[in-house]
């Protein structure tokens, strides 16, 4: 594709918004890798992604200077590459590059900068990669491709326990309340205006 063709919408990400994808490298040794990284559309040829210290992800990227955006519909595969490493009759190679074959579809990217941070959250202090990335080819794979992204689910899921509130004994009722509460830090911090006013809105008939 040429450059007027890049855009990151065409596989549904939208500038500003955090999606949860599969993005797979290749180690020395030309074996594929893949791990589940949550990845910012800056624009719409443009992603950041943030990668703790030690993982191959980070590694191989730093070794290879491009790696391929998998997005992923099925969860099963998310949990798979998130406890093992998938084998490589998992992959097909694209170029350089090797992408997932069940995937809904993917992304070349190349890296254009690195910096490296120390991130102090409830967690602890760890070293934190901030890496962003050029987007060169785009490719649909399914004729249905929506990537996930978590506020989606976090106001779902906050819908639920309001819907049992009134049912709810007082100590229930207040533990609900928290997991709403931390259901709405969670769409601030990766939703987008449309999330985050669905979910003010959710929080102002529970506070009336």
């Amino acid at each position: 594709m040429n450059s007027e063709a890049i855009n990151l919408k065409k596989v549904g990400m939208h500038k500003g918004l955090l999606y949860e994808t599969i993005i797979t490298t290749k180690n020395s040794d030309n074996i594929p890798n893949a791990a589940p990284i949550g990845v910012l559309c800056k624009s719409e040829n443009e992603i950041v992604a943030y990668l703790y210290q030690g993982s191959h992800t980070l590694e191989n990227i730093k070794l290879q200077k491009k790696f391929i955006v998998n997005i992923v519909n099925d969860p099963e595969v998310f949990v798979e590459c998130t406890l093992s490493d998938p084998s490589p009759q998992h992959f097909k190679p694209y170029k350089d590059y090797f992408f997932l074959k069940n995937c809904a579809g993917y992304f070349t990217a190349e890296l254009t900068d690195m910096k490296e941070v120390d991130r102090k959250d409830k967690l602890g202090s760890s070293n934190l990669n901030i890496i962003k990335a050029q987007v060169e080819d785009i490719f649909i794979c399914q004729e249905s491709i929506k990537p996930f992204n978590r506020a989606s689910f976090a106001i779902i899921e906050s819908l639920i326990y309001f819907t049992r509130l009134e049912l709810a004994d007082e100590k229930t009722r207040q533990k609900y309340l928290d997991r709403i509460r931390e259901m709405s830090r969670l769409v601030n911090k990766v939703g987008g205006l449309k999330h985050k006013k669905a979910m003010a809105t959710l929080l102002n008939r529970i506070n009336k």
